[in-house]
């Protein structure tokens, strides 16, 4: 499957929170949907790659945790896309369930 997702990736655990980077090519987006030219370069996509990073990490964590795109070429032009993935609920989720 990581053939789909060509590129460089670096994941850094800091205390509870993993930061993830992907480099797909200098301004590249990585997703294969944009990438491959079935979908137009739009930042709802982003939505799709937070889920993918959720999905693998939970599996290997063993229980839910939230992804936070924070930058990324269709954003915001960054050269690379990163995200953080929370490995403990943070304050925004726990504001939110009280709402």
């Amino acid at each position: 499957m990581w053939d789909r997702f060509p590129g460089v990736r670096k994941f850094e655990r800091k205390g509870d929170i993993i930061d993830i980077e992907f480099f797909g090519g200098e301004g590249t987006c990585g997703c294969p949907m944009i990438r491959d030219g079935y979908q137009e370069p739009k930042p709802a996509w982003c939505r799709c790659g937070d889920y993918w990073y959720k999905t693998m990490i939970e599996a290997v964590v063993g229980h839910p945790v939230e992804v936070e795109l924070t930058s990324s070429c269709i954003r915001n032009g960054s050269p690379t896309c990163k995200r953080k993935a929370y490995l403990k609920p943070s304050t925004r989720s726990a504001k939110a369930k009280r709402k």
